[in-house]
């Protein structure tokens, strides 16, 4: 199961980054030092379905795609506490991957 706190480093057409992410009954909350993210899942087996929205919240600071906002399209798979992702910038070919390492569980959402 998906659903916990990770860790993750990524990987954009602007370079590399870090940050961390709670994935919790199907929705997306994270973040690194330049843009905040939201969004929701979707698990299938092992497989994983992500759509994400993508802001910056500190000017100046660029995120990993270059663009100050974007929404992104992810798939991947679970291996025990290791997911990996990768996907576009809707309607691009701009390309993202990442890998989470799950850190602790979270409390189950009402």
């Amino acid at each position: 199961m998906v659903d916990g706190f990770w860790t993750v480093q990524f990987k954009g057409v602007q370079g590399w980054g870090t940050g961390v992410v709670v994935y919790t009954g199907g929705h997306v909350y994270g973040g690194d030092s330049a843009a905040m993210f939201t969004g929701t899942y979707t698990e299938q087996g092992d497989a994983i379905a992500v759509r994400l929205h993508v802001k910056q919240m500190v000017p100046g600071l660029m995120t990993v795609m270059g663009r100050n906002e974007y929404d992104l399209d992810l798939a991947g798979t679970l291996d025990g506490n290791t997911l990996h992702l990768s996907g576009c910038i809707l309607g691009t070919e701009m390309r993202l991957t990442a890998t989470h390492l799950k850190q602790c569980e979270v409390p189950p959402t009402a």
